[in-house]
């Protein structure tokens, strides 16, 4: 084999391995980034609120899809930790 091949070859393990998961979150990571993901929902639910009567419609709108990506993190998480009663955030449906 040239070098190249080798090259490539060790390109394409280390790619391999970078992109399988680590499983290495400590619970207090994971608990931190929920409670930063509920803050934002908070957050953004209340600019929504707010911007409903008083904002510019594209402000209106933004806030609206700044909050729900916050809640589907925070769905997610809720399942992924296992928090009794949270429904699969799949299951849920895409707001069809």
């Amino acid at each position: 084999m040239d070098i190249e091949g080798e090259i490539m070859g060790i390109a394409d393990s280390q790619l391999w391995r970078m992109d399988e998961p680590s499983y290495n979150r400590t619970w207090e990571e994971i608990e931190n980034l929920l409670f930063s993901a509920i803050n934002e929902m908070n957050a953004q639910k209340a600019k929504f609120e707010l911007r409903k009567t008083t904002g510019p419609k594209e402000a209106k709108y933004r806030a609206l899809m700044k909050y729900q990506r916050a809640k589907g993190i925070v769905d997610t998480l809720r399942w992924t930790i296992g928090t009794r009663g949270q429904r699969s955030p799949l299951k849920e449906g895409l707001g069809d």
